[in-house]
């Protein structure tokens, strides 16, 4: 009776880890660079949907005064 009672409860852990599993959205890579636009320093990633850039206070780099 242990055998059984420790078998479906086995069972029961991993068919929640499988459904829990393939709900799971799939983490997509991505590529990360620092440009500079209008002065500021940015941090642009680009994945498969788009780019997005976000303004960066203590970026890497430095950016040129330049008029925009």
């Amino acid at each position: 009776m242990k055998k059984l009672t420790a078998i479906l409860a086995l069972a029961g852990v991993f068919g929640i880890g499988a459904l829990v599993g393939l709900r799971a959205t799939p983490a997509q890579a991505s590529l990360c660079y620092y440009r500079c636009i209008c002065s500021v320093a940015y941090k642009c990633c680009s994945t498969p949907t788009g780019t997005s850039c976000k303004a960066v206070p203590n970026a890497p780099i430095e950016c040129p005064q330049v008029a925009c």
